[in-house]
């Protein structure tokens, strides 16, 4: 019998890593169709999130934290693309990067920035995991979040 390589998390952080991926798939067709993310959710709910669910070996993503995230994404966006840019290395730009880059930014910036009940280590680093599995830069997502996190614990000192 053939045994996973790594140990499964534990259901709550599968449910939620499942929902941080669901939601940035709808920023992603969010920013590249022009529709709003309310509008897009309930399609991709319908269409996509089995498989998702599949992967991540879960009964269901976590709900709560989905809509927190793709609903409060949509409505800071000016505020968490200002954060981001602010982050980004000279001569670097939010239309610079790709749109799933910018789309799992704004996801883990929305953590960052407005879900304070979160550990920061932990944000920071399923983000960066999120990035690895969808093709991303992952230094370049380790540094914007890292220093995203870091200004944010001055903010707050």
């Amino acid at each position: 019998m053939a045994r996973d390589p790594q140990p499964l998390k534990p259901v709550p952080v599968r449910r939620r890593s499942a929902a941080r991926l669901a939601a940035i798939q709808v920023c992603y067709q969010s920013l590249m169709s022009g529709k709003s993310a309310a509008s897009i959710a309930p399609e991709f709910l319908e269409h996509y999130a089995p498989e998702l669910i599949k992967s991540f070996r879960v009964k269901d993503l976590d709900q709560k934290h989905f809509v927190s995230l793709y609903v409060g994404m949509e409505a800071e966006a000016e505020a968490l693309e200002k954060t981001i840019s602010a982050c980004l290395m000279s001569g670097w730009t939010l239309d610079r990067m790709t749109i799933i880059e910018r789309s799992l930014l704004l996801a883990g910036t929305m953590e960052l920035c407005q879900m304070q009940h979160l550990p920061v280590g932990a944000v920071v680093s399923e983000y960066i995991g999120l990035g690895d599995a969808i093709g991303g830069d992952v230094g370049f997502i380790n540094a914007v979040l890292d220093k995203i996190a870091r200004s944010l614990s001055k903010v707050d000192a």
